[in-house]
């Protein structure tokens, strides 16, 4: 099998490849950010970076049988700007001969998920056997304009299914008959290994609050009676899940409570959340590690997926 991989970060879609078994002949992987392609290369030393998604052509590359990719998602994120995917006057881009007009004329865009358009150019060139693409639940009218332009429905599917993490996700793929896989059950206790040197320090383990009553997933916080509570200031339960990992989450990572104290995410503990193998990400800060494992795919629910190739 050739496979195309868009935005391939820390090539997540290679590690489900391998945990199926599939032979892959070559992957040529288009992604930008150093520290996401330096682990992708310790790990599979035969990827075939290529470069900016905006600069590859289909003369570049062989026939392809499988083309993969989670184009950026902050602009269609009900925690983003919402702007989908518009140009610096907040022109809605609606056709891939849109975006290449306005791309020749020197147009600037919001954000990055108007790169969407470059994973069409590309499927349109290329011509592939399958594609999956993934991106975040979104508003109805970019989902239905995506899924237009695709040609088919997204499914939607909760990475919890597969892991101890609430991470909701649509993919949009021609493999036939794939299915929701079945929930394993899978809580946060399952998984982690709460070490002392991610226990939180003791002023904010004074702030912590346990709830009797759990809010959703959420089962106590941290936050100071000053401020409204946020995301960072969750804490979750070993008994349940966690939420959604982010590429922000460097910044303070998701906490859990174990034995009445508060703890942090390990990035190992989020390398189990992703299904990636522990270790996978090792080589580089853990600021790092942690952008590239919110920035990644949930391995076992694409690997899922893919399993459905004949």
């Amino acid at each position: 099998m050739k496979v195309l991989s868009l935005f391939d970060g820390m090539s997540c879609g290679q590690i489900a490849l391998n945990k199926l078994g599939v032979s892959v002949e070559d992957y040529f992987a288009s992604e930008v950010d150093k520290y996401a392609i330096q682990i992708a290369k310790k790990n599979f030393p035969t990827t075939k970076h290529i470069g900016d998604v905006r600069d590859i052509s289909s003369d570049m590359l062989p026939s392809i049988d499988l083309l993969i990719g989670g184009s950026p998602c902050q602009n269609f994120s009900f925690s983003g700007s919402k702007k989908g995917m518009t140009t610096k006057e907040n022109l809605e881009v609606t056709t891939l001969e849109q975006y290449l007009n306005l791309k020749e004329d020197g147009f600037e865009f919001n954000g990055q998920s108007y790169l969407f358009w470059e994973y069409v150019r590309l499927l349109k060139e290329v011509k592939p056997k399958y594609f999956l693409l993934e991106n975040v639940n979104m508003s109805i009218k970019w989902k239905d304009l995506i899924s237009n332009t695709l040609g088919v429905q997204p499914i939607k599917i909760q990475s919890s299914s597969v892991s101890a993490q609430s991470r909701t996700r649509l993919y949009w793929t021609n493999i036939p008959n794939v299915e929701v896989p079945k929930d394993k059950g899978i809580v946060l206790g399952d998984i982690l290994e709460p070490k002392e040197s991610f226990k939180l320090p003791q002023h904010v383990q004074d702030r912590l609050k346990i709830y009797d009553k759990p809010k959703g997933i959420v089962y106590g916080d941290t936050k100071k009676e000053t401020t409204k509570i946020g995301q960072r200031d969750e804490c979750f339960s070993l008994e349940g899940i966690s939420g959604c990992l982010t590429a922000t989450m460097y910044k303070q990572p998701p906490q859990y409570i174990y034995k009445n104290e508060a703890y942090k995410l390990s990035p190992t503990d989020c390398e189990k959340l992703q299904t990636v193998p522990v270790g996978y990400t090792e080589g580089v800060s853990n600021s790092q590690r942690y952008k590239m494992l919110g920035n990644g795919w949930t391995v076992d629910v694409v690997a899922h997926i893919l399993s459905f190739i004949e």
